[in-house]
């Protein structure tokens, strides 16, 4: 579909291009590294489909085929990327822990090499999920939604406001059920909570010029980090277990070495815990301001 032409009214609005196009390019230019298995493009791809992922619901229409199929091939990479980069971060996590609490050289080498191994088969899960014909049509449609510039994007900015007010008032009913038990599930929860609000109001700001978004963004950045390592953490104790499970019969030396190194996760995973507990009022009040928050007067993006 040709661009269409900017009346002198339309160019003084927010246009979908300008949301679109950054997200995009941001999404393809990494995306050939992260099938390579390079690390920090599997990380980078992982930001730029989610942050694209918070944009295609306002710019196209999720309900007719074609919305569908973007929306869903952007959903697919993120999710094939997802485990591979869950290993990754356990592996930097193990290597920290070893340098800082020692590990007996056998019980490192058991870990290493069972992190490695399932490394090697999520890339390859990836790989299997993100086809090179798959790839080609995932640029394909991407190529086709940036070439529609000029768009006038009253609508989308409105629906962008809409995302992050939904998404608020979900942050905070999973902040709600945080209590002063530890519960990685619930942690994890409001993860996924604070992650999807903090990409909705960068989204919301961005189409309206908010300056007030960076503020929040940054709040919310913070409480994204301390909540993913407690989640990486656990992961990462998680997977020790198994590896203690498959060894315990042939070295109970290297068992006892994983044992310790996964109590000492988990007593770093209830210190954040608390460290969000004394985080959670705040947290509560920045959902609900931004859940009551009207939508304000959107800017032209340059």
């Amino acid at each position: 579909m040709p661009a269409r032409p900017l009346s002198h009214s339309m160019s003084r609005r927010p246009r979908t291009d300008t949301l679109l196009e950054p997200r995009v390019t941001a999404l393809t230019d990494v995306l050939t590294a992260a099938l390579a298995g390079e690390p920090e493009a599997v990380h980078q791809v992982r930001v730029a489909s989610r942050r694209l992922r918070e944009v295609l619901p306002a710019v196209v229409d999720a309900n007719s085929r074609r919305g569908r199929h973007i929306v869903k091939a952007v959903r697919r990479v993120t999710r094939a990327f997802g485990p591979v980069r869950e290993l990754d971060v356990a592996l930097q996590l193990f290597d920290e822990g070893v340098a800082t609490q020692g590990m007996r050289p056998p019980a490192q080498i058991a870990v290493r090499r069972a992190l490695q191994a399932a490394r090697r088969a999520a890339l390859r899960h990836a790989r299997k999920t993100l086809t090179s014909a798959r790839v080609d049509r995932l640029h394909e449609r991407l190529d086709s939604l940036t070439a529609v510039a000029g768009l006038d994007g009253m609508v989308a900015a409105d629906r962008l406001h809409g995302r992050a007010v939904g998404a608020a008032r979900r942050l905070r009913k999973a902040v709600e059920h945080v209590t002063t038990v530890y519960s990685p599930t619930r942690l994890h929860e409001v993860r996924i909570g604070v992650k999807r609000l903090r990409y909705a109001v960068e989204a919301d700001g961005s189409a309206r010029g908010l300056r007030r978004a960076t503020t929040q963004v940054r709040q919310l950045r913070a409480v994204q980090d301390m909540l993913g390592r407690a989640h990486d953490l656990h992961v990462l104790g998680e997977f020790l277990q198994v590896v203690q499970r498959r060894v315990i019969t042939r070295s109970r030396a290297v068992a006892r070495d994983l044992e310790a190194f996964a109590q000492a996760l988990e007593v770093e995973c209830r210190a954040l815990h608390a460290a969000f507990m004394s985080r959670r009022a705040a947290l509560l009040t920045l959902a609900s301001a931004i859940a009551a928050a009207p939508p304000a007067p959107a800017k032209a993006v340059a």
